[in-house]
């Protein structure tokens, strides 16, 4: 599975492979390999961190915000942010609710069916409200008003099968 990371304004698209001996690998962006076994040592956020066979002591607190966090290893501190592939496709192709002016388009973050469309053209919604939710891979997933503002435009209806990118619905 690869994780998109930054640390210390450094971003890395890093590749976690668990082997199915037990053994867990990291490959890093220019090809380096590692063999990591992270256990939890006192406590829910206290780790012990072996790679390639070499001991570390991790501690681990949770950030503001949700995939950010501030792990002391080896008493040095770092603000890290993690996020899956799939968190990072939907960061990408969401629009940025802190700078959202004028109008905003919302597009499918994958391929999928449409199966619910919670908004009229007209209606007002608030930030976060849920627009639209997108079945994909036997999940469903909630997509929501990246600002506040007024529907003007649903490109798709209910039962309707979606291309990744495609504009969903507009936002003014």
């Amino acid at each position: 599975m690869f994780y998109y990371t930054s640390c210390d304004d450094e971003q890395l698209k890093i590749e976690v492979i668990d082997d199915p001996d037990g053994h867990t690998r990291v490959i890093l962006p220019d090809g380096r390999e590692m063999r990591v076994d992270l256990q939890a040592a006192l406590g829910e956020n206290f780790f012990s961190l072996l790679v390639d066979k070499e001991s570390h002591e991790v501690y681990r607190e949770k950030g503001e915000e949700a995939g950010d966090y501030n792990l002391t290893l080896d008493g040095q501190t770092y603000q890290v942010r993690v996020a899956t592939e799939r968190q990072h496709r939907f960061a990408t192709l969401a629009p940025n609710a802190h700078a959202q002016s004028g109008e905003v388009t919302v597009k499918a973050p994958m391929p999928g069916l449409v199966s619910i469309v919670s908004v009229e053209i007209g209606q007002e919604v608030a930030q976060g409200q849920r627009l639209i939710v997108l079945e994909a891979m036997k999940m469903e997933n909630e997509l929501r008003a990246p600002k506040a503002g007024k529907i003007k435009a649903i490109n798709v209806s209910a039962g309707q099968t979606v291309e990744q990118n495609r504009a969903l619905v507009v936002l003014e």
